[in-house]
């Protein structure tokens, strides 16, 4: 299914058979036993085949998908394919409310336990239904054996909700965040262990300290990064994944399929979207000034959109400039090169 070589084959298989534990029992390490299960969670190797085992179902999936040609995918995920999330030991099955693809879901997984033996666990499973297909309710549940489950749920340390994130939504999380921080009182630290402490826990919360401590510790400074320019950094790492079309990434094939229809990242409206998305955009006319495209043939250039020309896209100097010039609004430049 994947190629790998008999040989990594045999390294596998003897990796996850010959699983041994210790305990540490007062202080010290005693002992080793043989894991009945192999690998268990938290093992250095165990996401890597997590990975493998998830591409095997997802292959299950996508050939039930296909043989069976009536499968209903969930709002604006067909052209995406997109049916599967696999993300720290999580899995996340999405479909439009249909007992059709349901049961197809539910004949995938069962294929995929005959050849792994991982099983779904009912008590720790949730059917999540929209408001709008309560009738069929009943009969999904009782089809699956799991819990009905509803929006918003926590997930990676974030409410996932089918709005756009508000301040109320994140505020639990930032509460955490403040009650770790009050924990720190009464609690005889040194100054490094303090500075440690901001390092591992304030990195990810927006505090504006004074300039100093974001120098390197050999200029005087504290060693701790500067939040306003990660966040910079962050913010463009996102920009050019989605100019270089990275169709590896979910999330930008999702842009491109659904925010940037018509347009491209430089053309698109800042006025629309989630607050993240428009914050990004922001920072557009910023990494703008450090890309200089390269023509080439013209294939991979947009002849509207993309800022190839000093003037910048040219449909936001020429709004007009498709009609006026018989070209599409989506050609590439390689339409005006050929016709010279």
């Amino acid at each position: 299914m994947f190629g790998f070589p008999t040989m990594f084959i045999g390294w596998i298989e003897e990796y996850v058979t010959s699983a041994h534990y210790s305990v540490v029992v007062n202080g010290g390490v005693h002992g080793f036993f043989a894991g009945a299960q192999g690998l268990r969670q938290g093992d250095p190797l165990s996401p890597y085949f997590f990975v493998l085992v998830m591409e095997v179902l997802h292959m299950i999936l996508q050939q039930l998908i296909e043989q069976d040609g009536e499968f209903q995918y969930h709002w604006r995920c067909k052209e995406l394919n997109l049916f599967q999330f696999s993300f720290a030991d999580d899995l996340l099955l999405l479909c439009k409310v249909d007992v059709r693809s349901v049961n197809l879901f539910c004949h995938g997984l069962d294929l995929f336990a005959t050849l792994s033996g991982l099983h779904t666990n009912p008590q720790k499973s949730q059917l999540i239904i929209s408001k709008a297909a309560l009738g069929l309710r009943e009969s999904l549940l009782a089809t699956l054996g799991f819990q009905e489950g509803h929006l918003p749920v926590r997930y990676l340390g974030l409410p996932l909700i089918s709005a756009w994130l508000s301040i109320a939504d994140c505020q639990p999380l930032l509460q955490k965040i403040d009650s770790r921080i009050k924990g720190w009182e009464g609690v005889q630290l040194s100054f490094a262990g303090r500075v440690q402490l901001i390092k591992s826990v304030l990195i990810s919360f927006e505090v504006y300290w004074a300039t100093a401590v974001y120098r390197p510790i050999e200029e005087g400074g504290l060693g701790i990064k500067d939040i306003l320019a990660l966040n910079r950094a962050l913010m463009s790492k996102h920009l050019w994944a989605v100019i270089k079309q990275d169709r590896t990434s979910i999330w930008v094939d999702w842009i491109i399929q659904v925010r940037l229809r018509d347009c491209s990242i430089w053309t698109v409206k800042e006025n629309k979207g989630a607050w993240v998305w428009r914050k990004m955009l922001s920072f557009r006319q910023s990494l703008m000034s450090h890309i200089h495209y390269r023509v080439g043939n013209g294939d991979s250039v947009s002849l509207w959109h993309d800022p190839w020309h000093s003037l910048g896209p040219l449909i936001s100097r020429f709004p007009r400039g498709p009609q006026l010039t018989s070209t599409g609004l989506l050609d590439k430049l390689s339409v005006v090169i050929k016709e010279g």
